[in-house]
């Protein structure tokens, strides 16, 4: 390797030890908060899960509340997929996707920790996730309904609000019953669809076939999320 090359390839290594280390913080601080809350969790306790510094954390974070503004700022690009034909589908497996996450990353059920926490500060925009969430349900409504595949009993927001109801309806249900690990929400989720389709989709898009099985996720096609 010549002089140009290693000082080159050293800002490149110092740039990907550093969203290395920003993650760690992340992963660590979504484990802490889901176990005990906002007001419980600590710097200390965060720095102990991630076995890193003070100073690592600082140059990434200053306060706890800058911790958990990331976590909540991840909730919806995690749940991205690929666009799909139809956008019914992309609807249904959003939500499955999303599902998923709750019962595999903690940095999901962080977020949801955090926005039903009395314990977190007023000025923290818990309800960020919520408004996002229903802003993305509402541009792929738009589409349902630009390809007459939508009910005319229904706006693309007022549908979009719907479903976002009903899946957090569906997933507190589940993490009341079941547990942090949420281990029936797939089963919630298809009994979801199943009572909302009929009454939202028009029988154009219905005939066309839309899979909402509990397994669903097991079939889409998806890259693992990455919380940076």
């Amino acid at each position: 390797m010549t002089d140009k090359s290693r000082k080159e390839s050293a800002p490149r290594a110092l740039q990907r030890r550093s969203v290395e280390t920003r993650s760690r913080i992340i992963r660590a601080a979504a484990e802490i908060f889901d176990e005990k809350g906002y007001a419980a969790a600590s710097i200390s306790m965060i720095l102990d899960r991630a076995q890193l510094t003070k100073g690592a954390l600082y140059h990434h974070f200053n306060t706890k509340d800058q911790i958990a503004e990331a976590l909540l700022a991840v909730q919806v690009p995690m749940s991205r997929i690929r666009p799909q034909e139809s956008k019914w589908q992309e609807s249904i497996d959003t939500s499955f996707i999303y599902a998923r996450l709750l019962q595999t990353h903690p940095e999901a059920r962080a977020g949801v920790r955090l926005s039903i926490d009395g314990g977190v500060p007023s000025d923290l925009d818990v309800y960020g996730p919520t408004r996002q969430w229903i802003e993305l349900a509402t541009y792929l409504m738009t589409q349902v309904a630009e390809m007459g595949h939508l009910s005319a009993d229904w706006t693309p927001r007022s549908a979009a609000e719907l479903i976002q109801s009903s899946f957090v309806g569906a997933q507190l249900t589940s993490l009341q019953i079941t547990g942090p690990l949420r281990s029936d929400l797939g089963e919630r989720i298809e009994n979801m669809w199943k009572a909302l389709l009929p009454g939202m989709a028009t029988m154009k898009a219905l005939k066309r076939g839309l899979d909402y099985e509990a397994d669903r996720w097991d079939r889409i096609p998806w890259e693992e999320p990455s919380a940076d």
